[in-house]
């Protein structure tokens, strides 16, 4: 979008007629990845990375989540070793990511840019050589 770019957290929508349009981030999503959010079931993600790592094609699933949604991806990881007896283990990696919002002033048309920082998460979920019986 088109608009000014605002110093890191600077910008906010201080009249009552703006509206802050958070924006998605942008990531590239391949078969053995899983982003996690707070909108779906935490069952029905534990089950499509418990699913991708128990076919057998892939030795690992790769599972990222920002913000609220970290707490979700450790939880998850816990749960797929435990459930795993041994059969897999995990290492993490912690980021800060930039995302970037637009905030709409509805009395002058103006779209100003934001840019925030927000916390990050990436586990790596992969299948260890010696499962335990």
């Amino acid at each position: 979008s088109s608009g000014i770019n605002a110093e890191y957290g600077m910008a906010s929508a201080k009249s009552p007629q703006s509206k802050l349009k958070k924006n998605a981030p942008v990531h590239s999503r391949g078969i053995n990845e899983l982003y996690m959010d707070t909108t779906q079931p935490f069952n029905q993600q534990l089950e499509r990375a418990w699913r991708i790592l128990d076919e057998g094609k892939l030795d690992h699933v790769l599972v990222h989540g920002i913000g609220p949604a970290i707490q979700r991806v450790i939880n998850l990881a816990l749960q797929i070793k435990l459930r795993g007896n041994g059969m897999f283990d995990v290492s993490t990696t912690t980021h800060t990511v930039h995302l970037h919002d637009d905030i709409n002033d509805a009395d002058t048309g103006l779209v100003t840019s934001q840019t925030r920082r927000n916390s990050s998460i990436s586990v790596k979920i992969f299948r260890t050589l010696n499962a335990v019986s």
